[in-house]
């Protein structure tokens, strides 16, 4: 709880009436909550609350005298007083459990007004060990404690303090909480604490905060993803899942937190991340997505052998009604096995992980043409490749891949690939291969990222793309200012026209070469096309350097959104 120090109310509830009731301590007479201050504004608060309570003694004094002057009347008014109370409360009480019912099933919202404090010995704490977290020279030590909840009551996000030592040498304190909103009865968390950063710490003393309950609460199913997957990309460990309201009636989840966390095979933690929904609210039949980042501090080596996730959420009706907490037992969900292995440079969305069966762009219907050799002006072997949709009725979305080149038996490095928004089916778009250390590329392996897809029409704004002049010419280049080469390219113009009825942003254009057998000779992206009105055309002008034979005709492939 914290206390507003310029009304003198509850910063939980809003109420007025607070009570002294420990060292620095203080309790709120309405909902329970209590705070601890500091010292110099817990002697301040002091005399204020006598000060209010002095006034409210005089007041209360002066309205007793003047009711002992008015008796008969002040019967009356108290009679008629009561009667109004009694009634009151039957409304207000039958609007409360009427708006209320839909959020437990038939189970009531608990606001307890009794002290929500609870001993603090109910939060057991396993022996600490000092971890680093991150890799290399971003690597931060930091103090590792599983809290486990014995209390056998729901703990609102309980906290640590470590006070660190240097021998006999106090050297500072930190504090951390749980990183979930609610630690149910049983479960067990971890928290990390930052260790004082360029000191030996040879011991530490571990103190639980005051521990209290979840003010608003009530009963509820466990929450968990319709769709989840573990992912890794070299060392950063994802987990992306989709969460859905499935409830029927007009109640909202808000308030979405996940805790994720990994452990090895010795059922040792070595890892947990938390995260939140993209959305604030999901309202009924709604879905959003969650991703969590998760933080290693194991060794690399050290494999993943399992992981579990859990989900703290509220239910809302609007904000006039506030939130309620969910309690929900077993809520813990494990998996055994290792997380699914990308390439890390795929760039792979929560989109494309958690897309159902049926949104999948089947991968088996793209395909990587067989490469063209060519060289680059610079006479430096290259290569000229395709990626082409295969599919006759399906749209791959943002497709993309990464390339592994070989000489031989020999790894020559990777390229990157990402596409264009849509490519339709029979599109292809071009690729530039050069190898790194080797003359030559002898094979290829492809990973493709996972995509989605869409039915025919499609999504993309139609564009009429018209060539109307080729240049051919030849340029030099001086490299080392010691070797000059010389190579040939086109100058390609042309207009870009929108037919449709809105007006088109973000295009894109690829103006692609091809020589007399259609093979690719070279091609270049134009990415700076400016906004198009309906009806209006821009022209464009693209300098195409020509790696392969002399090109016999020119292609056009546009992205628009």
């Amino acid at each position: 709880m914290t206390i507003n120090l310029q009304t003198l109310k509850c910063g939980e509830c809003g109420s007025g009436v607070l009570e002294r009731s420990g060292l620095n301590q203080y309790t709120c007479a309405h909902c329970g909550s209590v705070s601890i201050v500091e010292d110099d504004v817990s002697e301040r608060l002091s005399r204020v609350l006598d000060q209010v309570k002095d006034e409210a003694a005089r007041r209360l004094a002066a309205e007793q005298s003047a009711r002992g002057r008015q008796v008969g009347k002040s019967m009356v008014i108290a009679a008629v007083a009561g009667v109004v109370l009694i009634i009151g409360v039957f409304v207000v009480t039958a609007f409360i459990v009427d708006r209320k019912e839909p959020f437990g099933a038939g189970r009531p919202v608990v606001a307890s007004m009794a002290p929500r404090t609870i001993p603090i010995d109910g939060l057991k704490l396993d022996p600490p060990r000092q971890v680093l977290v991150g890799a290399g020279n971003s690597a931060r030590p930091r103090l590792l404690v599983m809290a486990r909840n014995e209390t056998g009551t729901p703990l609102e996000r309980p906290s640590v303090k470590a006070i660190f030592y240097d021998g006999e040498n106090r050297i500072g304190e930190r504090s951390e909480s749980v990183p979930i909103g609610t630690l149910m009865p049983g479960e067990s968390a971890p928290l990390l604490i930052d260790l004082p950063s360029e000191k030996t710490v040879t011991r530490q003393e571990l103190q639980v905060a005051s521990l209290s309950a979840p003010y608003r609460t009530v009963e509820g199913p466990r929450l968990q993803f319709t769709r989840v997957r573990l992912v890794q990309q070299e060392g950063e460990v994802r987990l992306v899942g989709r969460i859905v309201n499935a409830r029927k009636d007009a109640v909202a989840l808000t308030a979405v937190e996940v805790l994720v966390t990994l452990y090895d095979d010795a059922g040792a933690v070595i890892g947990f991340g938390r995260g939140f929904s993209q959305a604030n609210e999901i309202k009924p039949s709604e879905r959003s997505a969650a991703e969590v980042r998760i933080e290693r501090f194991a060794s690399r080596q050290v494999p993943i052998a399992a992981w579990d996730y859990r989900i703290d959420y509220n239910l809302s009706e609007g904000e006039q009604q506030g939130r309620t907490r969910v309690l929900s037992s077993n809520r813990v969900i494990r998996t055994a096995g290792a997380p699914e292995a990308f390439h890390p440079s795929l760039r792979l969305g929560s989109e494309d992980l958690l897309a159902d069966e049926a949104e999948r762009f089947d991968l088996a219907q793209i395909e990587l043409l067989p490469l063209v050799p060519a060289h680059n002006i610079t006479q430096r072997p290259v290569y000229l490749a395709e990626v082409v949709n295969r599919s006759s009725e399906a749209i791959a979305l943002a497709p993309g891949a990464v390339i592994s080149r070989y000489d031989g038996n020999r790894l020559d490095g990777t390229t990157a690939v990402a596409g264009p928004a849509y490519l339709y089916p029979g599109e292809r778009f071009p690729v530039l291969l050069e190898p790194r250390d080797a003359d030559r590329i002898s094979a290829t392996r492809v990973e493709w990222k996972p995509m989605r897809r869409a039915a025919m029409p499609g999504p993309r704004m139609p564009l009429q793309v018209r060539v109307e002049d080729t240049r051919a010419a030849t340029s030099s280049v001086l490299v080392n200012f010691s070797r000059r080469y010389t190579y040939k390219y086109v100058d390609v113009s042309g207009t870009v026209t929108n037919p449709g009825q809105a007006i088109v942003r973000k295009s894109r254009l690829w103006v692609s070469l091809r020589d007399g057998e259609g093979k690719l000779a070279g091609f270049t992206l134009l990415d700076n096309l400016p906004a198009i009105a309906p009806g209006e055309s821009v022209p464009f002008q693209a300098k195409v350097n020509q790696f392969g034979r002399d090109f016999a005709s020119v292609e056009t492939l546009y992205q628009s959104e």
